[in-house]
């Protein structure tokens, strides 16, 4: 545990000497971080489908992600549960949810069937792309639900 601890104030103190390479901050004045928040709205039917990695993804072109930004900057994405609603929260990616449906068993009943989301991203220069796997692949005729993710931008 104190590795951890120690491995992570190193990682902060980094940051902090390495935050403010472009900004034009002289040595007497302290430099300031800039912050964005920008909302990825998915709606089902924007999710699309890649047939050789078996999941589906939304791509999505954010131009406030620059070369500096990627580089420098601290990127995060969460997953916003009840948009637009007092009762909103969010959730930090990757996410993975355990979930579970009644089968139909065949024979008048049903059968509990266990399965996972998973939900993660990738960020380059300029674009994001967020991706949603189901560890079952059984993907015929479904799509995954509309869904609302904030993009935190520290640079």
């Amino acid at each position: 545990m104190k590795k951890v601890i120690i491995a992570s104030l190193f990682a902060m103190v980094a940051f902090v000497f390495t935050g403010c390479r472009d900004c034009n901050c002289q040595p007497s004045e302290p430099c300031q971080f800039h912050q964005k928040t920008i909302e990825l709205e998915v709606s089902q039917a924007k999710w699309e489908f890649d047939n050789g990695a078996n999941m589906f993804y939304c791509h999505f072109d954010v131009p406030e992600i620059t070369n500096n930004v990627f580089l420098y900057g601290t990127k995060c994405i969460y997953r916003e549960y009840n948009y637009g609603k007092p009762n909103v929260y969010d959730v930090a990616l990757p996410e993975t949810t355990y979930l579970v449906e009644d089968v139909d068993d065949g024979q008048g009943g049903t059968t509990p069937y266990y399965y996972q989301q998973h939900i993660d991203y990738a960020i380059g220069v300029g674009t994001v792309e967020i991706f949603c796997i189901y560890s079952d692949f059984i993907y015929d005729g479904f799509t995954p639900d509309a869904m609302h993710f904030i993009l935190q931008l520290t640079y």
